[in-house]
């Protein structure tokens, strides 16, 4: 039979171990990818909230130079075909809430959109 101490003991490097294991496993926060394909911005529409931690990533697969412009950030960045802009931990520079993003070339062809940024 173990005396408590032990037991005491075994229990906290079981609990250490655990978290331990838990922080080295956790994966970080995937980024929010947004592709701009000729005249659209595939997933910037306001069913994907963007949750803390998370970079905002727009990916050019389009043929043509695109521009990322967000107003509430005061970003805009030209990204050629095959590049991509990215803003590290967006919904820590904003409020929650739905901003808009547009492509200062294409805006008159609809090349417009909106994402939404989650609350802590």
């Amino acid at each position: 039979m173990r005396s408590p101490a032990v037991r005491l003991v075994l229990v906290a490097l079981a609990v250490v171990g655990v978290v331990l294991a838990a922080t080295l496993l956790r994966e970080p926060a995937l980024p929010y990818v947004i592709t701009a394909i000729d005249y659209h911005f595939h997933d910037a529409h306001p069913t994907f909230p963007i949750a803390p931690g998370r970079d905002l990533v727009v990916r050019n697969e389009g043929r043509n130079v695109h521009n990322v412009t967000i107003l509430a950030l005061d970003v805009a960045s030209d990204v050629a075909p095959g590049d991509e802009f990215t803003v590290e931990d967006i919904a820590g520079r904003l409020e929650p809430g739905n901003y808009e993003l547009f492509c200062r070339f294409h805006e008159d062809r609809g090349m417009t959109g909106v994402i939404v940024i989650a609350g802590s």
